[in-house]
């Protein structure tokens, strides 16, 4: 086939497809190359931990979030996934200090607050709030618990308990009589609520009993048993 040929089957109709063609192939590759912003803002909507200070986050659920975050937030991502990372593998606490304030750090999720309340609608108020939520739910389960497992204990309707909570993961409870005890009491509360964090929850982390303002019982994350203060 000689170039007149060439010329010939190259017709303005059929050169004027290739190039529409390619445009699109370019314009689909530009896209697939710049995330995905419904799967992202969906990631952040489920995993509301996300980029909270003290947060449950897992490396796993970053990961998966930098996968499909698009262009303009990706290294702000790459950012608090690569320093959580290093918090993870820190063991000197001045260390840790230093890494848990790093400013770069802070910018990074103040940048990451304000893309997701411009872009998927969702405000760190919004998310603080369904975070408040979810703890309240989990401090009901250890109520309703104490309740179903301790009827016959006088001690059940003298107390009041609240959780310590990284994100949505349990890391303490306190019990505080708000009246009189019977002697035992402190230590039947403690072993109660250790029995629905270490067995139920499998969490660990301490336990607090409180006679009024004064401490009188407690239960250290690494201990196995509860103590008289």
């Amino acid at each position: 086939m000689d170039s007149q040929q060439i010329r010939r089957k190259l017709s303005p109709l059929g050169l004027f497809a290739g190039i529409c063609l390619c445009v699109a192939l370019l314009s689909s590759c530009a896209n697939s190359s710049d995330g995905d912003i419904e799967a992202y803002c969906d990631l952040v909507e489920e995993n509301f931990e996300i980029g909270l200070d003290n947060s449950g986050i897992e490396l796993k659920d970053l990961d998966a979030l930098l996968d499909v975050s698009p262009k303009t937030i990706v290294k702000v991502v790459e950012k608090l996934r690569n320093s959580l990372a290093d918090i993870a593998e820190i063991d000197e606490l001045d260390q840790l200090f230093a890494a848990t304030f790093d400013p770069d750090a802070l910018i990074a999720q103040q940048t990451f607050e304000i893309f997701n309340a411009d872009e998927c609608g969702i405000s760190a108020e919004a998310i603080a709030a369904a975070l408040r939520i979810n703890q309240q739910i989990i401090e009901t389960e250890l109520l309703d618990f104490l309740k179903e497992n301790e009827v016959y204990a006088p001690w059940v309707e003298k107390i009041v308990v609240s959780l310590k909570f990284n994100a949505s993961v349990v890391q303490g409870a306190e019990a505080t009589f708000i009246t009189p005890r019977e002697t035992g009491d402190a230590l039947n509360v403690c072993h109660a609520i250790s029995l629905w964090m270490f067995g139920v929850k499998e969490v660990e982390g301490s336990i607090l009993i409180f006679d009024s303002t004064r401490e009188v019982v407690r239960r250290n994350a690494s201990d196995t048993r509860c103590v008289k203060v």
